[in-house]
């Protein structure tokens, strides 16, 4: 199988997954979303995920240097989290909400920030 397939199928899948979150009329039902700070930590973690696959995927695949994907997938995470709130704006009893689109943002940017370090470490061990 491709190279590019094999890093990008993670990303695609967790992308497609907060898609179809996204597209639930009652998010409420969902397990800790109805609590005070569930549904920021949902954001926060949703977003995580997709920046490490992401970076991940622009660092493997494409052979980007390290900083160039983790800014990379800092943006793409960012401007998915834009457009899924673009798109809850349209599914009935759903809100678009800039502070959620801020959660996602802050946690794709500790996520990249976090294999950022992770990969010069085992880069640093790596070539010792």
């Amino acid at each position: 199988m491709n190279k590019h397939v094999l890093y990008w199928l993670p990303a695609v899948v967790w992308a497609l997954a907060i898609f179809l979150l996204s597209s639930m009329s009652y998010p409420a039902n969902l397990p800790g979303a109805s609590s005070r700070y569930g549904d920021k930590l949902g954001h926060w973690i949703e977003y995580s995920v997709l920046a490490w696959w992401c970076a991940r995927a622009f660092a493997n695949a494409h052979r980007f240097p390290l900083a160039q994907a983790c800014l990379l997938a800092l943006f793409v995470a960012a401007l998915y989290g834009a457009t899924d709130e673009l798109h809850q704006h349209f599914v009935p009893d759903r809100t678009a909400d800039v502070q959620d689109w801020l959660m996602d943002t802050l946690g794709a940017a500790a996520a990249t920030a976090a294999y950022y370090a992770y990969e010069s470490y085992r880069r640093a061990k790596t070539n010792r």
